[in-house]
């Protein structure tokens, strides 16, 4: 089924909404880059007031546990981390985990 990769970040107070949306664009134009590693990203800001003070969020989809080495390692994946996400942020939660298929009874 897959490997899913969430991302959530705590974006500093002092970030201007342009620098949000900089933010999201930088990790969505990441499928752009690596559309051989990367299956699907799925990004968006929190409404939610249970997010322990997580403000953004992005879900992104690899094939195998390989995959996501491979987009860790990344150039493209490094600078976005160093360049644009480090900076602006005060925290990031980091959860991956092989998908299962549920939706499917099992007998």
């Amino acid at each position: 089924m897959g490997v899913v990769h969430i991302i959530l970040l705590k974006v500093k107070d002092s970030v201007t909404a342009e620098q949000s949306h900089d933010i999201l664009k930088s990790v969505a134009d990441l499928k752009n880059q690596l559309p051989d590693i990367i299956e699907s990203v799925h990004l968006g800001l929190n409404f939610s007031a249970r997010s322990k003070g997580f403000t953004h969020g992005f879900t992104m989809i690899f094939k195998d546990r390989a995959a996501l080495e491979i987009y860790g390692k990344s150039p493209e994946h490094q600078k976005v981390v160093i360049e644009i996400i480090r900076p602006n942020v005060d925290d990031v939660l980091a959860f991956d985990y092989d998908a299962e298929d549920y939706s499917i009874p099992r007998l």
